[in-house]
């Protein structure tokens, strides 16, 4: 039986997101086109792929049988056509790469630099997420690459290696904060706080910290997910917020923002990257992790 790549990515992309709305953003289809391209398939096949209904799109158990022949016909797809290019020598693809915002806007930055330098017709398609949405863009294909902060516990998927990089996390506040320079753990915790909500990984580890040190949890006026947001309200505020030092090296320049010394909230953390352990790593992902300076090899 013949398979269209076309329409084996649109059932990818509703099977993975529930939604017609979502899939279509993410195979640039509009609904009505995605929805002819199932249609298709069904017809083809003879048998229906998915049940339609108010919460969204389900998959039926010939869907489900389907599913993984999908992923493995989808990727072996992607990785002949990379084998192909490097046989006559071509520099060209995308480096599809996921990490938190920490890796993402320091180490992964740099190195995209340095993979241009030397292959500029290398194109980039970057995810900043948690952790736990990383592992789904990977196990879906989204992406090729993860970069997370906690171990990615999955059947489907292997350690590359531990980048050679530290993330020093610590409090920070406004310049004109009255709070002073070295507060005592229990002080820092009667003052509010900017942070992200309890999805995301540093929320948890916060919070982590607070219980071991026998603490309440301080009182978190303002949620956020985005880290120049929380960064802005807590230089316009009395609010603290903890974060990456080195996504606050300009503002602690600037002199908009002061690091508070409490050693309870001072913590490094390392990152590992990650890749699908079927098939084999793209071209374009191979010249990223070349240059991503690692403690591990194996790619």
């Amino acid at each position: 039986m013949d398979f269209d790549e076309r329409q084996l990515r649109a059932f990818l992309a509703i099977a993975d997101t529930g939604s017609l709305g979502r899939a279509s953003r993410m195979v640039n289809l509009t609904q009505p086109s995605l929805s002819r391209q199932i249609q298709s398939m069904e017809q083809r096949l003879g048998h229906r792929l998915f049940d339609r209904g108010s919460k969204g799109m389900m998959l039926t158990q010939a869907g489900s049988t389907l599913l993984p022949h999908a992923r493995h016909l989808v990727g072996e797809m992607e990785a002949t056509r990379h084998e192909l290019a490097a046989l006559v020598g071509l520099k060209r693809g995308a480096v599809r790469l996921g990490a938190a915002a920490a890796v993402l806007r320091t180490l992964v930055a740099e190195t995209v630099g340095k993979v241009l330098a030397e292959t500029p017709l290398l194109s980039f398609d970057l995810i900043e997420a948690v952790d736990g949405e990383l592992l789904e863009a990977l196990l879906t294909r989204r992406i090729d690459i993860a970069i997370t902060a906690q171990p990615l516990k999955h059947r489907d998927v292997q350690e590359i290696g531990t980048c050679a990089y530290d993330d020093a996390f610590a409090a920070f506040c406004a310049s004109s904060h009255p709070i002073g320079k070295m507060p005592t753990f229990a002080e820092a915790m009667r003052h509010g706080w900017v942070m992200p909500s309890s999805a995301f990984t540093p929320r948890l580890l916060f919070e982590e910290i607070t219980a071991s040190h026998g603490q309440l949890a301080p009182q978190v006026s303002v949620e956020c997910s985005s880290v120049e947001l929380m960064i802005a309200i807590s230089a316009r505020s009395e609010l603290l917020c903890w974060l990456p030092e080195p996504l606050l090296q300009p503002h602690l320049a600037n002199g908009s923002m002061r690091k508070l010394a409490i050693p309870e909230l001072e913590i490094t953390r390392q990152f590992r990257v990650y890749r699908r352990k079927a098939g084999l790593l793209p071209d374009a992902a191979r010249q990223f992790t070349k240059h991503l300076p690692m403690q591990g090899s194996g790619t």
